[in-house]
């Protein structure tokens, strides 16, 4: 959330952005919460983070990518 929040500050300083790519939002997801237990939390941020990135693409008239390492 700090390097978005970072994104949306550079993006008010500079209009020049029109595109913001994030390799592998999910991974860091999956890292931090392990088990069914954890599922309720982990859907949680998942969708505060969802939501920040939303609004920073519609206030800011920029698009997004979430890019991914395939799983092996």
């Amino acid at each position: 959330m700090e390097l978005i929040n970072e994104c949306s500050l550079r993006f008010a300083e500079d209009k020049d952005y029109r595109l913001l790519i994030i390799d592998s939002i999910m991974a860091l997801f999956r890292v931090d919460f392990s088990g069914r237990g954890e599922l309720s939390e982990r859907q949680q941020k998942l969708a505060q983070m969802l939501s920040k990135l939303t609004k920073l693409s519609e206030e800011y008239n920029v698009g997004f990518v979430e890019s991914r390492s395939p799983s092996y």
